[in-house]
């Protein structure tokens, strides 16, 4: 948490709010096919359209892609299919805790 706070203090990160019940914390990286759109928090209801959203607005600022950080994939995959979203499994992340 506080890494996103730093980043969000430093103007390398964006917390965005949409229309007052969906939060995110999004960036912008350099990756293999062109900019890509981060979204590295994101919590509230309705995420759905919210989501769709985003991805629009993300395809018309020339993103060539968007990827997201969750700890709950199975439930963000079944409603990325259900949608259309095109979401799918990208990474897979370890940690220890020294």
């Amino acid at each position: 948490m506080r890494t996103i706070q730093r980043e969000v203090s430093q103007g390398v990160a964006q917390l965005i709010e949409w229309a007052g019940e969906f939060y995110t914390v999004v960036r912008s990286e350099n990756a293999a096919n062109g900019a890509e759109l981060v979204i590295v928090a994101a919590a509230g209801k309705n995420s759905l359209p919210h989501l769709q959203h985003i991805n629009q607005l993300a395809k018309s600022q020339g993103f060539a892609s968007i990827r997201l950080h969750t700890l709950k994939p199975e439930p963000m995959l079944r409603m990325s299919s259900k949608a259309g979203l095109g979401y799918q499994r990208a990474e897979t992340v370890l940690r220890t805790v020294l």
